[in-house]
C-alpha cells in the first residue's frame, strides 16, 4: 500500500503569486497557512513579505525584514526578543498590545512600522462569531492622530482583518473612505487589504474573483492619490491550489470509501472550516455516490458526504485537490503529519 502524501507544484504557487502581484500590490504571505508554501515563496519570490503569528516561525525566515509580526498579548520581555531577533514590523489588534509596544520601543528607542489593525463591518449572518478582531475606526483614528509625532514610528499604517472565504465584503474603497478621517489619511503610508481571498471547494465553488479583483483595483488606484502603499496578505490562495493530497482506497463498505488517512493529520480545516476538496476525477451526473471518510474511528472523519465515482476499487487512488492550505496536523492518537513532495509541476 502507498502511503498517503501531499503534492505540491512550484509552477501553481508563482501562478496564483503572479495573479496578485499583477494587481499592483505588495504581498506579505500568511506563513502558518503552510509553511512548505512559504519556503518556495522566500527562495523564489525575494521581494515577498511574510505575516508572523508566534515566536516560533521568526527563525524560519532569513531576512526578518521581510517580517510583519502579529502581537497578541506578549509581556515587554517577549518584545524585546522580538526586538533582538530583529523584527521591526508590528501589528497591533488591541490598545493593550499598543500601549506596551510604544513602552518597549520608546525604552530600547528603535524605530518600528506599525500597522493598527481596524474592524471593518461584515454584513451577514454568523459575522458575530469571530468578529473579535481588530479596533474600532474611532479607536484606530484617534491612535494614530495621538502618535504622528512619535520619533519612533518610522511608518504607520492600517491592517484590515478579514475572515477566510470572503466572498461579498470587498468595498474597500467605500470602506476606508467611511472609517477614515481625512488628516489620518495623510499620515498614513499604507494598508494592508488583509488576507480572506476565496478558493474553490465542492462546498463553496462560486468563482467571484473578478469582482474581487477589481474592488481591490479600484481602492488600489485611489490610495495611490494619496502616495499609500498597498499590501495583501493571501494565504490559502497561494496555498490551497499549490498541493494535492494523494490517498488510496484500502475498504469499501456499500457505498462507503475508506482511505489511508485522516482528516486528523493532513485536513483538519475541512473538519473546523467544513471546506470539503475536490475529489480529481469526480463525476456530475453519472457515476455512483461514495462517502468517503478516513481510517480513524471517529465519527467526524469524513473528507466528503458525497462523490459521484465510476466503479472504484480497492488499491487504487483519490486525489483531493486545493489540499494546501491549513493542512496541519494534530497529536490525536499519536498521528504523524504527511509528507509533501514537491514537484515542478501537476
Amino acid at each position: 500500500m502507498n502511503e498517503a502524501m501531499f503534492i505540491l507544484s512550484k509552477r501553481r504557487v508563482l501562478e496564483q503569486y503572479e495573479r496578485l502581484k499583477n494587481l499592483e500590490v505588495r504581498i506579505s504571505y500568511s506563513y502558518k497557512t503552510n509553511r512548505e508554501v512559504g519556503d518556495i515563496l522566500q527562495k523564489m519570490c525575494p521581494e515577498i513579505n511574510f505575516s508572523i503569528h508566534e515566536i516560533n516561525e521568526i527563525d524560519m525566515i532569513d531576512n526578518k525584514n521581510k517580517i510583519w509580526f502579529f502581537t497578541q498579548a506578549e509581556s515587554g520581555k517577549e518584545l524585546g526578543e522580538l526586538f533582538e531577533k530583529g523584527i521591526r514590523k508590528f501589528v497591533v489588534d488591541n490598545e493593550v498590545d499598543f500601549r506596551r509596544l510604544l513602552k518597549v520601543v520608546q525604552e530600547k528607542k528603535i524605530k518600528i512600522s506599525l500597522s493598527l489593525r481596524m474592524k471593518f463591518q461584515e454584513h451577514r449572518i454568523g459575522t458575530g462569531k469571530y468578529f473579535v478582531y481588530g479596533m474600532s475606526a474611532r479607536k484606530v483614528n484617534g491612535l494614530i492622530l495621538e502618535i504622528k509625532e512619535n520619533e519612533f514610528i518610522e511608518k504607520i499604517g492600517i491592517h484590515i482583518h478579514r475572515k477566510s472565504q470572503n466572498t461579498s465584503e470587498w468595498n474597500l474603497k467605500e470602506e476606508l473612505e467611511d472609517s477614515l478621517e481625512e488628516d489620518v489619511l495623510k499620515l498614513i503610508g499604507f494598508v494592508n487589504f488583509g488576507g480572506g481571498l476565496p478558493i474553490k471547494y465542492r462546498s463553496h465553488s462560486v468563482d467571484v474573483s473578478n469582482y474581487i479583483f477589481s474592488k481591490i483595483s479600484e481602492a488600489v488606484i485611489w490610495l495611490k492619490e494619496f502616495g499609500v502603499q498597498i499590501y495583501i496578505e493571501p494565504g490559502r490562495f497561494i496555498a490551497g491550489p499549490s498541493v494535492k493530497l494523494q490517498t488510496e482506497i484500502i475498504q469499501i463498505n456499500g457505498s462507503i470509501i475508506v482511505v489511508n488517512t485522516t482528516l486528523y493529520n493532513c485536513a483538519l480545516d475541512t473538519l473546523i472550516g467544513q471546506h470539503k476538496m475536490f475529489v480529481e476525477g469526480e463525476l456530475k451526473d453519472t457515476g455512483d455516490s461514495f462517502l468517503i471518510k478516513g481510517n480513524s474511528p471517529t465519527r467526524d472523519d469524513i473528507f466528503r458526504y458525497k462523490v459521484k465515482l465510476k466503479n472504484p476499487k480497492v488499491g487504487e487512488t483519490i486525489t483531493f485537490l486545493n489540499a494546501g492550505a491549513y493542512n496541519y496536523t494534530t497529536d490525536f492518537f499519536g498521528y504523524k503529519k504527511l509528507k509533501t513532495i514537491v514537484v515542478e509541476n501537476f
